[in-house]
């Protein structure tokens, strides 16, 4: 769609939504809605000075305050308000509105020392002066970042008016007022100078809030109207580009899973608009904002876990250090418990349980820890709710390729790649070398709550990183490009699901490489059955999976055990070892399902910055210990393979009776077929057609089989979202069918049972169907 026929259509539907407004809001609905906005930054009357929780976060809030009124520069012919931040250079103007922000919270707060503070006051006004004379007006022309004018400084500046409302001029109100017009005229779109792009996701909620906030200081009810209409684009499913998909997957950036990052920033921004609007002339009730609200089960809740926002849904704030995982599961913690309050009891009483428990779970941080007054108060709101543990089961993400797995104590997460998501994001000078964070990098989250937050990143050897199959052939910083434009050419990425099992799978091609593998990971009760084929390279480099990378810390000496034996005891030793079975104390047991194979092991301490990975980080040199496996395919292997397991949190004793009594049979292992029997659980990824056990596959697809008595419950998927259909036979021909899914279609042969599911698009979806024998 053009950028008028757009116009013309979201002018229209603002109309017709204005058209069944009731009668013209009274002035005193803004001001309502703006004293409700400024006790959401302040806290309120929520704020006790005498409990220790609160005293804490105000104590915070005012050192932070002197610090800020210590860079002031308060020269009569001032070119910058704050030392620090000289307006020429990008990002300076957002920075300086945020810390204004800052500065007009503590004057409005109870309990700062600086509440009503007149010399607070009046640097805040004079501070507000100087920006609009000196650049943030109607006249300049932006530079830099789009983000930071139109998002970075509005959404501040348009708080700060709210929260100095009385005490501002009103003529300077609307000349600020005017300043925001002048960089937002209409949330909807961005970029200068055409603003012709669509605005979408995070950024879509962002631009909104900052419109919607400024019509509060004019109460201009059509900007208001419009502003929030607006919203609803962000939760309505979406089948491509930026959204929620119905499987709970988030993209941002066309191309890169981002729940994590800007999925919370639009959960927690919509969450503070529906709060404000709530019960108010403009109260948002669009009833998809069903969607909004069932995304927190589907698309949030299964990407944390106990506390920690998982790495691989974080894209390039990976990089930050100062935006740690546990940083950002406390955002999302914050927007469910706010959202919470406008959703039916029972569904509330289930999140807040959910949040309650990764509050009593968290071990490595504390939520209350840097905690602005607003977040302490919600946190404080969760007394007396019994905490619940994380929940059993598997979340297959197939538009965006990734899976998580979870059992009793771990979960156990799976990072892809395809022709649909990015390998990885760089951008902005941030995870330049996030490189093989989509090669099939799993994550296992266990009673270790500071792996990855407990600088993983900067010192982790990024060519070695868990569950990848690499060519380690070296690239270049920024390889493939920029904002997720490095794309492998394959689709068969995905997998099945059936009752909390999964069979997932990655048709690998090597970044900046002609490196090929097929990937299978077969989820199961007690461990993950992981199984490689196909492995060819040819760029004149060694190919190596990588079987674990661990964080030891800074002063960990977990004992490693081969076959019941110690190995590599001291850091700096490195071996390598016949190995049939591996157990590395407090974290997992290994079991190698081709008998004894040559593994690599390496115990080291390893030292970076993070100004390694991204430019706005700290040049401190800071050490970690790391206990390293992998298997080396060698130089330009052709076909290699590769079969282990890995059972989270288990004993050494649990992982040699595995080794000499495993349940997993490996069926095929090939380039074509690699599927697994175990017990009752049959699971195959057909990359081509072919054959395991009394499956056939006619088209590439993905295949659980349960057996239940005389029962057997079959699920089936086309990972690679290009099939109209798929085909399955199966030998059993007395089998009748007790149920299917819509599209399922079965046919009686001389061999057994032919199966074609509609797979039309599924997205990667899973198709379900029940046979008695």
């Amino acid at each position: 769609m053009n950028r008028r026929a757009f116009l013309v259509g979201t002018t229209a539907a603002t109309a017709a939504l204005t058209l069944h407004l009731p009668a013209a809001a009274a002035p005193s609905d803004f001001a309502a809605l703006r004293a409700r906005w400024a006790a959401s930054l302040t806290g309120g009357t929520a704020i006790d000075p005498a409990d220790p929780d609160y005293a804490v976060a105000l104590r915070r809030l005012d050192t932070a305050v002197a610090s800020s009124l210590a860079k002031l520069d308060r020269t009569p012919q001032r070119t910058r308000v704050f030392t620090d931040y000289p307006l020429t250079a990008d990002p300076s103007v957002a920075n300086t509105y945020v810390r204004l922000e800052q500065l007009a919270t503590a004057w409005a707060t109870p309990g700062s020392t600086y509440h009503q503070d007149a010399a607070l006051l009046t640097d805040v006004l004079a501070a507000l002066e100087s920006m609009n004379q000196l650049i943030y007006n109607t006249t300049t022309a932006e530079f830099g970042n789009w983000w930071s004018w139109e998002i970075g400084a509005t959404r501040p500046l348009a708080s700060i008016m709210v929260l100095l409302y009385d005490v501002l001029p009103a003529e300077a109100r609307d000349r600020y007022c005017a300043a925001i017009d002048h960089f937002v005229p209409d949330p909807y779109l961005m970029f200068p100078p055409a603003r012709s792009v669509v605005s979408t996701g995070a950024n879509r909620v962002d631009l909104c809030q900052a419109i919607i906030v400024r019509s509060l200081v004019t109460d201009d009810e059509a900007k208001l109207i419009h502003a929030r209409d607006g919203l609803s684009d962000t939760w309505q499913y979406v089948t491509s580009g930026d959204g929620f998909y119905r499987d709970g997957s988030f993209i941002q950036h066309t191309w890169v899973a981002y729940t994590g990052t800007y999925g919370h920033v639009l959960l927690n921004g919509i969450g503070k608009l529906l709060a404000l609007l709530a019960q108010s002339p403009w109260a948002v009730t669009d009833p998809k904002r069903q969607i909004l609200f069932d995304s927190v089960a589907k698309a949030y809740l299964p990407v944390v876990h106990d506390a920690r926002m998982m790495d691989f849904v974080r894209g390039r704030a990976v990089s930050r250090y100062n935006a740690s995982d546990h940083n950002d599961g406390y955002t999302v913690m914050e927007a469910i418990l706010r959202l919470a309050n406008g959703v039916d009891a029972a569904l509330a009483t289930k999140w807040r349980a959910a949040v309650a428990g990764w509050v009593s779970r968290d071990t490595f941080g504390s939520v209350l820890a840097g905690a602005s007054i607003p977040r302490v108060a919600l946190i404080k709101s969760l007394q007396g709710v019994t905490p619940a543990p994380e929940p059993d089961g598997h979340t297959l993400f197939a538009s965006m390729d990734r899976a998580v797995h979870r059992r009793s104590g771990w979960a156990y997460s799976i990072s892809m790649a395809s022709a649909r998501i990015a390998y990885y994001e760089c951008g902005n000078g941030e995870n330049d070398q996030g490189f093989h964070t989509g090669s099939g990098m799993t994550y296992l989250y266990d009673k270790d709550n500071g792996q990855y937050a407990d600088a993983f990143w900067p010192t982790v050897d990024r060519y070695r990183l868990p569950g990848i199959t690499v060519d380690k052939l070296p690239l270049a910083p920024k390889t493939g490009g920029e904002w997720g434009a490095c794309r492998p050419t394959t689709n068969w990425v995905g997998g099945s699901t059936l009752a909390g099992y999964a069979a997932v799978g990655q048709d690998l091609q090597g970044l900046g490489s002609p490196m090929r593998a097929r990937k299978s990971w077969f989820c199961l009760d007690e461990y993950v059955v992981a199984l490689g084929a196909g492995i060819t390279g040819t760029s004149g480099n060694p190919v190596e999976t990588i079987v674990e990378n661990r964080n030891l810390h800074s002063d960990g000496t977990n004992a490693l055990l081969v076959n019941g034996s110690a190995e590599v005891p001291e850091l700096g030793d490195a071996k390598t070892v016949a190995a049939r079975w591996v157990h590395l104390d407090g974290v997992a047991g290994y079991v190698f399902l081709d008998g004894s194979i040559p593994l690599q092991l390496r115990r080291e301490t390893r030292t970076g910055a993070w100004r390694d990975i991204n430019t706005g980080g700290p040049t401190t040199q800071v050490d970690r210990r790391y206990l390293t496996m992998w298997l080396d395919h060698g130089v330009d292997p052709t076909n290699a393979t590769y079969s282990y397991l890995i059972a989270p949190g288990t004993t050494a004793v649990r992982t040699a009776e595995l080794a000499r009594h495993c349940s997993v049979l490996v069926l095929r292992n090939t380039a074509d077929v690699q599927a697994i029997l175990s017990g009752r659980l049959l699971l195959a990824n057909f990359w081509s057609p072919g054959r395991a056990a009394e499956l056939t596959a006619d088209t590439p697809c993905s295949v659980v089989r349960r057996t239940r008595g005389r029962e057997i419950d079959l699920a089936i998927s086309d990972p690679t979202q290009l099939a109209t259909e798929v085909r399955l036979r199966l030998s059993l021909p007395r089998a009748t069918i007790v149920s299917a899914d819509e599209g399922v279609h079965l046919r009686r042969t001389g061999y057994g049972l032919e199966i074609t599911a509609d797979v039309t698009n599924a997205a990667g979806s899973t198709r379900n169907l029940t046979l008695r024998l």
